[in-house]
């Protein structure tokens, strides 16, 4: 990565949403991307600064990702849900040394329905069917206090959104307009597309990945009544999806506790409505 600055969008004039992953954070960027004074990157994900991230976007310079009009955008945004994904660690601190100064917006979800929509995400993986949704890499994605004090220690809590999930999805133009009056835009009348992206389906079992080998162009390029049956046939081969018992939610809630309670004390976020309790009140780093 160039450790070029950013001369085509000034540098307070990004605006990152971090994560966290299945929080809803395609759909928040596709609402988001309808604002005039917002610059949606040509990929929703670039993953610029992630290190452990298989999709990063190949580009030169972070600034060639963006269509940028100055005359017209205050912001150019991006989505990118590996800057608070495990194993990251260190991203903070590579976007503040390209020398971005960004608003940060960070969705944060009920971490034990987080966790069993990303653990049937991920059951595409054959690795993960032997795995349960006590896994690392599932669990400390939920830890959002820890993320959250990362990027407020090098960019100051001031410039960090925290958006609850619940209240994206059950009105998407309040928590869009809450994202306009942090960056300090008009307000938006209304999102005009509400439909829901990127929603976890039931995971796909061994069998169908691999009759999905077999039967090339399912996805464009068959005709469709060969599709059609064939769709149906993959479809009843899916298991439902997992859900978590309760001695993984109970060691889940164990591991997650100080931190919710720091994210209840320090950023205001409401976790009693997932059943922790917030420490007493104290100020943010």
């Amino acid at each position: 990565m160039t450790q070029d600055r950013v001369s085509e969008i000034p540098e307070d004039r990004h605006l990152l949403i971090i994560g966290a992953m299945k929080c809803a954070t395609t759909s928040l960027f596709s609402y988001l991307a309808e604002h005039p004074a917002i610059a949606p990157c040509s990929v929703k994900e670039p993953e610029f600064f992630s290190e452990h991230q298989g999709h990063v976007a190949r580009a030169a310079r972070y600034q060639d990702l963006w269509d940028f009009d100055p005359a017209r955008h205050a912001y150019a945004m991006e989505a990118s849900t590996g800057y608070t994904k495990w194993p990251e660690q260190g991203v903070a601190e590579r976007i503040h040394a390209y020398g971005i100064r960004p608003k940060l917006v960070y969705v944060v979800r009920d971490p034990f329905a987080r966790i069993e929509s990303h653990y049937n995400f991920v059951l595409h993986d054959p690795a993960w069917e032997a795995r349960g949704m006590t896994h690392e890499s599932l669990v400390q994605n939920s830890d959002y206090a820890a993320w959250a004090d990362a990027y407020a220690a090098v960019f100051g809590a001031e410039n960090l959104l925290l958006l609850d999930y619940a209240e994206l999805v059950a009105d998407p133009t309040r928590a869009v307009n809450r994202v306009a009056a942090f960056l300090g835009i008009a307000p938006m009348a209304a999102v005009a597309d509400t439909s829901a992206r990127n929603v976890t389906e039931r995971p796909r079992s061994g069998l169908e990945r691999r009759i999905r080998r077999l039967v090339p162009g399912l996805g464009s390029g068959a005709p469709e009544a060969l599709k059609r049956p064939v769709r149906g046939l993959l479809a009843a081969l899916r298991p439902e999806k997992g859900r978590m018992s309760p001695a993984e939610r109970a060691e889940i809630a164990a591991y997650l506790a100080p931190g919710m309670a720091r994210l209840g004390s320090v950023y205001g976020f409401d976790v009693a409505q997932w059943g922790f309790v917030p420490a007493p009140l104290a100020k943010a780093v």
